[in-house]
């Protein structure tokens, strides 16, 4: 599949690259009231309740998963007890905002984690949901010898007039072997044992050797008792699977439940993302983004990030596309050119994998934008991608 997105600027990259270490990225989450979660300082909050505990967890070379996995171990508490307002990147220094249940924030406070840290911790009455927050604040360093870089990256900003395509990110679709919307593709199509078979035995870009080498003797053998002998520790979404095909061999779907919900959800949303990116580059190659049937533009919040629930003039939403989509003339040849429906959207086998579909700003903003001394500093709005950002101004692979 096509991951080549039109670039909306016209000027030429600096090249270069990023991402060489954690210290190399860094992230700050912005909370809804506007207050940034800056790295090593602790923030203090009046407890507001007992049920919940909320904290600031800062985290280096962790992914939030596997960072919640790991306090709740240290705590001796479920994962399922912990919530948060969005995931942040795993080779990265980042803050974010955490809830857990009946935990007590001393418990938290007290924690000594290899690269993991609470900046503050405090009583509240609610979990935080998904989506409580408005953005996040990024430095990132950048590696590249290009002369005049600094100059010819305030260029290309000011040609973007501080926007850039809301493109979903290259990890969106997998950090390495880049087939998570393929397998949401297979789901849809209801050709649940090849998606089965993609997730567990397509090898890919995969980095790790041992890893390489199970997952394509699986492919030759279909094995599923040998592969679980083989597929190393860390692929634990694998091996969970496969010790259900060992037990019940052609139950597919049933090995798609051992996964979380939340990771079942990423497969869809994997290719409903690929569907937009696809629309956003066409949009752009054709020189211009205008509203189109079924489209709306909202307005922004206190922040001057797009607020997709509040109607106004400032930016135009496109659609996700789910079931209840009405799609215009492009997203309908976008659907023909894949041959697929609206309706595979509602999957009556696992209707917990439906999507309905909903709306993103097309355009989004790169709010307090400098580059000097080859770091990049900007915020952007929840959901945004650093790296669509930035790829506007590296013009790289």
């Amino acid at each position: 599949m096509n991951f080549e997105w039109s670039y909306l600027s016209s000027l030429e990259g600096i090249g270069g690259e990023i991402k060489r270490s954690p210290e190399d990225f860094k992230v700050e989450e912005i909370a809804p009231d506007g207050t940034i979660l800056e790295l090593y300082k602790t923030i203090e909050k009046p407890d507001s309740g007992k049920k919940f505990t909320h904290f600031i967890l800062q985290k280096k070379d962790w992914s939030t998963s596997s960072a919640l996995k790991r306090i709740a171990k240290a705590l001796r508490v479920g994962q399922k007890r912990f919530s948060y307002a969005g995931t942040k990147d795993k080779v990265a220094i980042t803050t974010q905002a955490v809830s857990v249940f009946e935990v007590p924030k001393e418990k938290l406070t007290s924690l000594a984690l290899m690269d993991l840290q609470v900046n503050g911790a405090w009583g509240a009455k609610e979990k935080i949901q998904l989506g409580d927050l408005i953005g996040n604040r990024f430095q990132i360093l950048w590696h590249g010898d290009t002369e005049d870089a600094e100059e010819k990256a305030q260029k290309i900003f000011e040609g973007l007039e501080g926007k850039f395509p809301n493109y979903f990110g290259m990890q969106r679709f997998g950090s390495t072997r880049q087939n998570t919307h393929r397998i949401g593709e297979l789901l849809l199509r209801r050709k649940f044992q090849e998606a089965a078979m993609h997730f567990l035995a397509e090898v890919g870009s995969e980095e790790h050797q041992e890893a390489r080498e199970a997952r394509s003797r699986l492919l030759e053998s279909n094995d599923f008792q040998a592969a679980l002998k083989e597929f190393p520790k860390h692929l634990r979404l694998e091996r969970t699977m496969l010790a259900h095909l060992i037990e019940y061999p052609e139950d597919y779907i049933g090995a798609f439940r051992k996964l979380p919900r939340y990771t079942l959800l990423l497969f869809i949303h994997a290719f409903q993302s690929y569907l937009f990116n696809q629309c956003l580059s066409e949009r752009i190659k054709d020189g211009m983004i205008r509203k189109e049937d079924g489209e709306f533009y909202c307005a922004s919040n206190p922040y001057g990030f797009p607020d997709v629930d509040m109607p106004g003039m400032d930016w135009l939403c496109g659609k996700l596309l789910g079931y209840n989509s009405s799609p215009n003339q492009r997203e309908k040849e976008i659907l023909e050119r894949h041959q697929i429906s609206l309706d595979a959207f509602r999957i009556e086998k696992m209707p917990e994998l439906s999507s309905k579909g909903t709306y993103r700003p097309l355009l989004v903003p790169m709010k307090d934008f400098e580059f000097k001394n080859n770091l990049f500093g900007f915020s952007l709005p929840a959901g945004a991608y650093a790296t669509s950002a930035l790829r506007e101004f590296m013009k790289t692979s």
